[in-house]
């Protein structure tokens, strides 16, 4: 396993004039481009004693800019700290001052938000998109504007692949601090090391088709670290060409870019492919011929055949694998996808503290249900008497898993055993073909009034599938368990549904949840909901926010 930086700046000597990053609609910069960005932004660091260790905080959405400052500081030697443009300017700027961070790079609409004046340890905050000095102190706006010259002047002759010489970072030096999503109201710094991210980038093209000079379609946050490994690392260690869709994937957006970027590979999350689903295939599959075609498909090959080549022109005619992850995918749209249209889907799981990757599915050999095979050079058992039957705690160790969270030892000892085993909060069982299955957390599992233990997840996944659900959580009552549901407001409205006949539909969902599930999990009633749940920038539903 080499280090990614190491990998990174071959990648660049390897493929110096060929293309690297785009930003959809917008500029495209060369490998040899980004590397002279690189060096340009080291230079200014160092001469604004910048050390290697000190941190410098990323807040805002994903670019091209974005990618090359991130590539800039782990590069360089310094701490990247990643924090997702969606949380407040006042989290923001809380979560920059408890990581230390020197330099600040974000939104000029966020910054806005923010007190400069109470964050002294800030020596420049910068937009990420423009470059444009926000606000500095001392002798760093005269070295900024300098920045050209201090450029030319360091490469007289030019600047070629012979120039790029990036820091040596140890596997163990720290790397970047991830602030995860708040799931549970209190995000913490994910230290993440060198042997935790090269770990993944040696990992993720074993499974995935990561080739050199392939065309790949980012509509994952950056922010987030699996938009950061999949979408981001993995791919320039790889000399891939990035297109950063950069804005929310709405599917006419989504199908244009496809069209223009024709991916091998795509990496997205279930409520993104369920849009794709139904905006592309959806009114074959939803129509009553097509649910009677599709219940008995096997004697509908060629309907089967047509909506495949639909759904896979949508994703730009290319596409050898989709991979979902960062939530569970609908049993009903793996069985469609998979057994009946033969679409190359696999999921994977993984988590911030693990930089993703604890499961990846090989196309071949995925189980459907399951969250793939346990990765390489990690260690996985489940807490319990009998792994492969019997629900446990998921517990990990090995290259992937983080060191701590920053500042944060109390945290700390309640994530780690004492002999060294993350304990990862998610339930499920390994079996002996090594595949993990997953039915919810910890902390999310609800107790029946006879003792038995209920799984959230696991129902809302199916109550989901019915119709006009966009959304749902199951929560307890007393001895009673009650589902909370978001509408689709758009479906409703398209079909003219009215709030009477709202209640029928949904009592008839109930219905028919409950004849799908045992009956000490019943659901009792159920709670329309106005708007959708509160998320974590991964998209999961902040529970805690409705228990």
């Amino acid at each position: 396993m080499r280090n990614f930086i190491e990998k990174f700046e071959n990648s660049i000597k390897e493929n110096w004039n060929n293309a690297a990053l785009t930003d959809y609609r917008g500029e495209t910069w060369t490998y040899s481009q980004i590397a002279e960005e690189i060096t340009m932004m080291h230079l200014v660091w160092r001469a604004a004693g910048i050390r290697k260790g000190d941190k410098i905080s990323l807040n805002a959405r994903s670019c091209a800019n974005w990618a090359k400052v991130f590539m800039a500081i782990t590069s360089c030697g310094q701490v990247a700290v990643q924090l997702f443009n969606g949380f407040t300017p006042a989290d923001a700027q809380k979560f920059t001052h408890h990581s230390d961070s020197k330099i600040l790079f974000t939104e000029k609409a966020i910054f806005e938000g923010m007190d400069f004046e109470t964050m002294p340890q800030l020596i420049a905050v910068i937009d990420t998109r423009s470059l444009e000095l926000l606000a500095s102190r001392g002798s760093f706006e005269s070295i900024y504007r300098q920045r050209h010259q201090l450029f030319a002047a360091a490469y007289p002759d030019g600047f070629s692949p012979d120039c790029v010489s990036y820091t040596k970072t140890e596997m163990d030096d720290l790397c970047c601090i991830n602030y995860t999503s708040g799931s549970t109201g209190n995000p913490k710094g994910v230290m993440l090391t060198a042997r935790n991210i090269s770990s993944n980038v040696d990992t993720i093209p074993k499974h995935f088709p990561y080739l050199r000079g392939e065309n790949y379609l980012s509509m994952l946050p950056f922010a987030h670290i699996f938009g950061l490994l999949f979408d981001l690392v993995t791919c320039l260690c790889s000399g891939m060409h990035i297109t950063v869709l950069g804005m929310p994937p709405a599917p006419t957006i989504l199908k244009d870019a496809m069209q223009q970027v024709r991916p091998r590979v795509i990496m997205m999350v279930p409520l993104v492919l369920n849009k794709m689903i139904e905006f592309s295939i959806g009114e074959f599959v939803n129509s009553r011929t097509g649910k009677a075609r599709l219940k008995d498909y096997s004697h509908h090959p060629e309907f089967c055949q047509a909506l495949r080549t639909i759904a896979l022109s949508y994703l730009g005619g290319r596409c050898e694998v989709i991979m979902t992850g960062g939530a569970a995918t609908p049993v009903e749209i793996e069985e469609l996808l998979i057994t009946k249209l033969d679409i190359p889907l696999v999921t994977g799981y993984g988590m911030t503290e693990c930089a993703p990757a604890i499961a990846l599915a090989r196309l071949g050999h995925y189980k459907q249900r399951s969250c793939g095979e346990i990765v390489e050079r990690m260690q996985a058992r489940i807490n319990s008497e009998d792994p492969q039957n019997t629900v446990g705690e998921l517990l990990v160790k090995g290259d992937n898993t983080f060191i701590g969270y920053y500042k944060n030892p109390e945290a700390d000892r309640e994530v780690f055993t004492s002999d060294g085993w993350f304990r990862t909060g998610d339930l499920g069982i390994i079996d002996k073909e090594n595949n993990l299955f997953l039915v919810g957390r910890c902390k999310s599992m609800l107790l029946s009034s006879n003792g038995q233990n209920v799984y959230p997840e696991e129902i809302e996944v199916k109550l989901n599938a019915l119709p006009y659900v966009s959304e749902s959580i199951i929560v307890q009552r007393g001895e009673r368990f009650v589902a909370l549901v978001v509408p689709n407001a758009d479906l409703l409205a398209n079909d003219g549904i009215s709030a009477k006949t709202l209640r029928v539909i949904m009592e008839k969902n109930i219905e028919t949840l409950n004849s799908k599930i045992p009956s000490y999990s019943q659901i009792s009633d159920f709670e329309l909901a106005d708007e959708p749940f509160a998320k974590t920038p991964k998209g999961s539903i902040k529970r805690f926010l409705y228990s």
